[in-house]
């Protein structure tokens, strides 16, 4: 898990993903809209990023009956990866 390379755009949606989880206290997804709004790159590319980070077993997208993504929870290994970018940062 730690040899794949993180885009500047996955690494931010980690750390914000984390963050959100720890101020909720893991009681609520993240909601999908909450997060583009956050992080100033196009919808198109955050969208792209959380499908690939979907792939890679680190987040769940939680989609309307009409596939549109409602809210974001990170796994347990996407937890383990945001913490060690989040690290990083320190």
């Amino acid at each position: 898990m730690t040899g794949m390379r993180l885009s500047r755009l996955q690494r931010r949606i980690l750390v914000w993903l984390l963050a959100d989880e720890q101020r909720t206290g893991g009681r609520t997804s993240s909601s999908h809209q909450e997060l583009v709004q956050a992080l100033p790159s196009a919808k198109g590319n955050i969208s792209q990023s959380l499908r690939t980070m979907e792939a890679r077993g680190w987040v769940v997208i939680g989609r309307s009956p009409g596939g549109k993504a409602e809210y974001v929870i990170l796994t347990a290994g996407g937890r383990q990866r945001a913490h060690q970018v989040a690290g990083s940062y320190d």
